[in-house]
């Protein structure tokens, strides 16, 4: 353990973690009666994945022990970004707390977690961040720098459209407190509602690069979107009907029978 100190995490975002330096939330009540036995209890860090709800499990361990609150470090995250701003209704898949404006082309945000974050519900390999969700968090932030920033109030809805995205892994990701750095590198406007940016998102921990990822986006208003998307079903619907050339799958005798 860390001087004694312990870091916990979200069930879900622990993956087979055995340290005892990065614990899984269910496991703290196992870790805290065995420190008991043994010597003075830890001081707990809150990783990702602990959001106010599983802050109030950890306090309510430590009152059925008897043990101050003081134990719980205060690492309290800014509340996350809004749906119009990261374009994801469900909240516990925003990514992206506390983006501001640090000089005229940067930004800087925290990175959030969610236990229950829709990819880590469905994709955990190991104890790390998976790609899936660095690749994401590029993506939100760079929607968000975009909402937030570059983009002049209006009513007309909009659109943003991905022209590249690269993301680059330097090393493992740890679902633990994680700054992310965001520089615009290129604008081109070409309307009030109709824009191109380029954007690099540096992924930070412990005042080390872990990832990188960059960005190249339009946004343009939402009726020529649905006018290109029209278009394009119209011609390749069309090209593929004037193929005629759909594979069939033939029942033989020798076709085996799957039962129901």
């Amino acid at each position: 353990m860390l001087g004694n100190l312990v870091f916990v995490v979200g069930d879900n975002l622990a993956g087979r973690s055995d340290s005892v330096d990065l614990v899984p939330l269910s496991r703290l009540g196992a870790l805290l009666d065995a420190e008991l036995a043994s010597g003075t209890p830890p001081v707990i860090v809150p990783g990702q994945g602990i959001e106010e709800y599983e802050m109030e499990i950890l306090r309510s361990a430590l009152r059925r022990r008897g043990l101050p609150k003081e134990l719980l470090a205060d690492v309290s995250l800014p509340p996350p970004l809004k749906h119009w701003e990261v374009h994801k209704r469900n909240p516990d898949n925003v990514l992206i707390a506390g983006l501001q404006r640090i000089s005229e082309n940067r930004f800087e945000a925290a990175l959030r977690i969610s236990d229950r974050q829709e990819m880590i519900l469905d994709h955990t390999t190991g104890s790390h961040i998976t790609g899936m969700v660095i690749t994401e968090v590029v993506r939100q932030i760079s929607l968000a720098v975009g909402e937030r920033f570059l983009l002049t109030p209006s009513r007309t809805p909009r659109r943003f459209i991905l022209n590249s995205l690269q993301t680059f892994f330097h090393r493992f990701l740890l679902p633990l407190p994680t700054r992310l750095e965001y520089t615009v590198e290129k604008v081109t406007h070409k309307g009030p509602d109709r824009l191109r940016f380029t954007g690099r998102c540096d992924v930070v921990q412990a005042d080390v690069l872990a990832a990188s990822g960059s960005m190249d986006m339009v946004v343009m208003e939402e009726s020529r979107a649905e006018e290109i998307e029209a278009r394009q079903i119209h011609e390749t619907t069309h090209a593929l009907a004037e193929l005629r050339e759909w594979p069939v799958l033939q029942e033989t005798e020798s076709t085996p029978r799957l039962p129901l």
